[in-house]
C-alpha cells in the first residue's frame, strides 16, 4: 500500500466514532450538571495551554510519528477511563488523558503529512489529498454516529464506546506502518526554538490569522455546546418522550448537522469556499441566535446544517493557509503554539459558559452568548472591509496555486 493509502487508511480508522456529542448526555446519565461538565471542557481545553508547546516540540525535534503514536495511545487510555466513568474525578482524569493525547498529535499530524508529501516533492497535492480524505472520513464518521447513537438507547453507553476503543486500538497499527521521511530537525535549543517560533506568532500574518480562527472557533463551539441536550428537550416534549429516548434520532442529527454538511463544505468550489471563509464570522453567531428565536427542532437542524458547512469550509482554508505561511522546521511548534492560545481562551469561555447555562437556562445562554460573538465577528469584518485586515486576512495559498 502506497502512503497516500496509508494515510487515507489512517484517518478514515481516526475518525471512527460510535458516541459523538451525545457523550454530553452519557454525562448527565451519571448525575453531572452543567457547571461539573463545564469545568471538565475547560481542563481539557486548559491543558492545551500546559502540553501543547512540549508536545509540539518533540514532533520538531525528535520524530512527528512518535509524537503521534503517542498521542493515540494516551488518548486509547483516556477513552478505557471514560467507559469505566462513576465519579468526578474520574472525568477530570479523562479530561487530561484526552488533552495530553490530542496535544501529542495535533501539532505533529498534518506537518508529518505535508513533510512526506515534500520530502516526495508533491506538497503541491496538499490540498486536494485533504480533500479526498475527507471526502472519505466524513460519511464514515456519519455512519458510526447514527449506529452509535441507536446502540447507546437501546443497550446503553458501554458498547459504542468499546467499538470506538477498538477502532483506536486499530488506528494506532495502521500509523506504526506509516513511514517518516527525514525532515529537517532546528538546531537550536528547546526553549531557544519555542521562543523563536513563539515570536513569528506575532507576526500581523500569523497573528490576526489566529485571532479570526480563535473567534470563529469560539462561535461554532457555542453553537455545538450542550447542543444535543438543547434540542433532546426540545424534540422529547415534541414527542412525549425522555431525553434518552431521543438518543438514536440525535445520533442521526448529528450526523445531519455536523457530520454530512462536511462533505458539502470541503467540497465547495474554490470561490464558494473563499467566500464562506470571509461570512463564517457574522453568519455563524447569527445562525445561533436563530436557533433559539425560533425552537422548531427542524429549523435548528437546517441551522446546523448551514453551520457545518460555513464552518468546514472556513477551518478548511485556515488550516491550509496556515501550512503556507509557517516555516518547516518550525511548523509543530507554532502550530502548538496556536493551539495553546486557542486553548487558553476556549479554557475560559467553557468554564463561565457552563456556570451561565445553569443560571440563566440553555436557550437563555445561548442568545446571550451568541450576540456577545456576533459581536466580535463583525469588529473583524469591519477591519477587513476597512483596510488594516486586508492583506493579512487574504488566502494567499490559493494566489500561490494560480502560479
Amino acid at each position: 500500500m502506497d502512503l497516500v493509502r496509508k494515510y487515507k487508511l489512517f484517518y478514515a480508522l481516526m475518525n471512527v466514532g460510535f458516541v459523538g456529542n451525545i457523550l454530553i448526555i452519557y454525562y448527565l446519565t451519571k448525575g453531572f450538571n452543567y457547571a461539573q461538565i463545564g469545568i471538565a471542557t475547560a481542563v481539557m481545553t486548559a491543558g492545551y495551554v500546559l502540553f501543547e508547546v512540549p508536545t509540539g516540540v518533540v514532533a520538531d525535534k525528535i520524530s512527528r510519528k512518535l509524537s503521534v503514536l503517542i498521542g493515540l495511545t494516551i488518548h486509547a487510555l483516556g477513552l478505557l477511563v471514560l467507559i469505566l466513568l462513576n465519579n468526578f474525578p474520574l472525568l477530570i482524569l479523562y479530561s487530561i488523558l484526552t488533552v495530553l493525547g490530542g496535544t501529542f498529535a495535533s501539532g505533529s499530524l498534518q506537518a508529518w503529512l505535508y513533510d512526506n508529501l515534500k520530502h516526495l516533492g508533491r506538497e503541491k497535492e496538499f490540498r486536494k489529498l485533504m480533500k479526498e480524505i475527507k471526502t472519505i472520513t466524513i460519511p464514515l464518521s456519519a455512519t458510526t454516529v447514527i449506529i452509535g447513537g441507536f446502540l447507546a438507547q437501546y443497550y446503553g453507553f458501554t458498547l459504542p464506546l468499546a467499538l470506538t476503543l477498538l477502532a483506536e486500538i486499530i488506528t494506532i497499527v495502521v500509523a506504526y506502518t506509516i513511514p517518516e521521511y527525514e525532515f529537517q530537525k532546528p538546531e537550536r535549543s528547546y526553549l531557544k526554538h519555542t521562543f523563536e517560533a513563539s515570536k513569528k506568532l506575532l507576526r500581523p500574518e500569523l497573528l490576526w490569522l489566529i485571532i479570526l480562527s480563535i473567534t470563529v472557533s469560539m462561535q461554532v463551539n457555542q453553537f455545538r455546546k450542550f447542543f444535543e441536550p438543547y434540542l433532546g428537550d426540545i424534540l422529547a416534549r415534541r414527542l412525549n418522550t425522555t431525553l434518552i429516548g431521543t438518543l438514536g434520532i440525535l445520533g442521526v442529527v448529528e450526523a445531519i448537522v455536523k457530520v454530512v454538511p462536511r462533505l458539502i463544505g470541503i467540497r465547495l468550489r474554490d470561490e464558494w469556499s473563499v467566500k464562506a471563509y470571509s461570512l463564517a464570522p457574522v453568519v455563524i453567531p447569527l445562525l445561533t441566535a436563530l436557533s433559539v428565536i425560533y425552537q422548531n427542532p427542524l429549523w435548528i437542524v437546517a441551522l446546523g446544517i448551514v453551520v457545518t458547512i460555513v464552518n468546514t469550509a472556513f477551518g478548511f482554508n485556515v488550516s491550509i493557509e496556515l501550512q503556507h505561511r509557517i516555516p518547516s522546521e518550525e511548523r509543530a511548534t507554532i502550530m502548538s503554539l496556536d493551539m495553546m492560545v486557542s486553548a487558553l481562551v476556549m479554557s475560559a469561555f467553557y468554564f463561565i459558559y457552563g456556570f451561565v447555562v445553569d443560571w440563566l437556562g440553555l436557550a437563555e445562554a445561548r442568545l446571550l452568548f451568541a450576540l456577545i460573538l456576533l459581536g466580535a465577528g463583525v469588529s473583524l469584518k469591519a477591519g477587513e472591509l476597512l483596510g488594516p485586515l486586508k492583506d493579512v486576512l487574504k488566502l494567499k495559498h490559493m494566489e500561490a496555486m494560480t502560479k
